[in-house]
């Protein structure tokens, strides 16, 4: 970078200080539904930059009091094993700011701090179904030359240079992403045999296993349709196919549609919807293979969490998965219906291949880590010059009397009223315009010099 040495580029004793993003932190820390691979990357970059020696990591929450406070209450119900702060003053005593998954506020990226964006896929621009993710445009119009990305495959690397001109090519770095520790070979019969219960999964059936959030992108009728094609063809009454994961809302219709289509072996398919953390290895370790072929991947963490648990794995020689799986799985076309009807043949049929697409896995399983993706970043951020002056920027602590007071008063739909009320309020907190300006703001609020005569201007 900028062609100047380590030595001269970071000469310095103390630790890093970085700046965290930490919005979509809360968002997994809450289990619901909607929780999505997205989710588990922002935390556990974040668990494992709070471990790295060379790091001094705060929290930045955002400056509304909803978020502030979301974020707040889901971090104290977390154990990092250490104490996290949600940062609350001047920015410019930080050295970076990483964002995973939100633009950088402008008035950040003024003071001078180098600022990185993590970016995951470019799904929005490719797939078509996917336009209205306000937010990832948001981040896309956001990224300028100055801007330094990581990127978590080297396709989609690749894309960002395709599909991203304002972006310097020379600032993109690839990382890898990982498993989490809580996916691992889980031989536990029982267990499997209380979770199969719960889920409505025959106990004496063997099943195919697929888990993701159930969109068009996923490919999954595709990967249904040849299931029942496969199990007919070969008059097979002893599997199932099992998907755990939430019905994308526009698409339910469509996809319910399509499985009722398959006839009567459409009762084989069980869906199981949201599934528990601590249920997944088990559901993975058990089952005779996991089917991933999906159209496009910006990373695709279901076939690396299935190699970490020794589930042979079924994926697309696509986009980013070939990266994932390498040889350690069978990888298919995911538009041609003979490629996944073989693969759905020989991992049925053959016992031998199933043991050695599981060691296979788990060999591979062993190249990825949080802490190899963490190291990885730290050594991009090494390459800067932190000893530069940098501009201030505050960050103050979000007030609930100023958000009622905000919500309040953009709930008044009379606007002569609501500047009244404004005002009003303006007086009783002493709040005057200043640098004589002709417009100043509260709260987001424009009050102009013609509704407002302060006796005092």
């Amino acid at each position: 970078m900028d062609g100047l040495s380590l030595k001269k580029k970071f000469n310095r004793k103390s630790k890093i200080k970085v700046l965290y993003d930490a919005q979509f932190l809360a968002s997994y820390l809450y289990k619901d539904n909607g929780r999505r691979g997205i989710f588990f990357v922002v935390y556990n970059i974040f668990k494992e930059l709070l471990r790295h020696p060379e790091l001094e990591v705060e929290v930045y929450a955002r400056t509304d009091y909803d978020t502030y406070h979301r974020v707040k209450q889901a971090i104290s119900q977390a154990d990092f094993g250490t104490a996290v702060k949600c940062f609350h003053g001047n920015v410019k005593n930080f050295d970076i700011f990483l964002s995973p998954r939100h633009p950088i506020p402008k008035g950040i990226k003024k003071t001078g701090i180098v600022c990185y964006t993590i970016i995951h896929d470019l799904i929005p621009m490719v797939c078509p179904l996917h336009d209205k993710d306000i937010l990832f445009f948001n981040i896309i119009k956001s990224l300028t030359r100055e801007d330094y990305i990581f990127a978590v495959s080297n396709f989609t690397k690749s894309d960002i240079i395709r599909l991203l001109p304002q972006v310097d090519p020379n600032k993109i770095t690839k990382i890898s992403l990982a498993a989490s520790t809580n996916f691992y070979p889980c031989t536990a019969g029982e267990q499997n045999r209380q979770i199969r219960i719960k889920y409505g999964i025959p106990i004496d059936k063997r099943y195919f296993f697929s888990i993701s959030a159930i969109e068009p992108r996923k490919n999954l009728i595709f990967t249904l349709k040849n299931f029942i094609k496969f199990i007919e063809e070969n008059h097979i009454d002893d599997l199932v196919f099992v998907i755990a994961g939430y019905v994308n809302d526009d698409f339910k219709k469509i996809f319910n549609a399509a499985v009722a289509s398959l006839g009567e072996n459409s009762t084989k398919i069980i869906r199981i919807g949201y599934v528990e953390d601590e249920e997944l290895a088990s559901l993975y370790s058990h089952a005779e293979c996991c089917v991933f072929v999906s159209l496009y991947e910006g990373f695709g963490l279901p076939p690396l969490e299935a190699m970490q648990c020794g589930c042979p794995v079924i994926t697309s020689n696509t986009t980013s998965l070939p990266e994932v799986v390498g040889d350690a799985g069978i990888l298919v076309d995911p538009t041609n219906d003979e490629a996944l009807l073989t693969a759905y043949k020989k991992v049925y049929y053959d016992e031998k291949l199933r043991q050695e697409l599981s060691q296979r896995g788990l060999k591979r399983a062993k190249n990825f880590s949080w802490e190899a993706c963490v190291d990885t970043m730290v050594k991009e951020f090494k390459k800067h010059d932190f000893t530069q002056q940098k501009g201030s920027y505050i960050v103050s602590i979000p007030r609930p009397w100023k958000h009622l007071f905000k919500k309040f008063i953009f709930g008044i739909k009379n606007e002569p009223e609501k500047t009244k009320i404004t005002i009003f309020c303006l007086e009783i907190f002493k709040i005057k315009r200043k640098n004589g300006k002709k417009t100043f703001y509260i709260l987001g609020i424009p009050i102009f010099k013609k509704n407002y005569n302060h006796a005092n201007e």
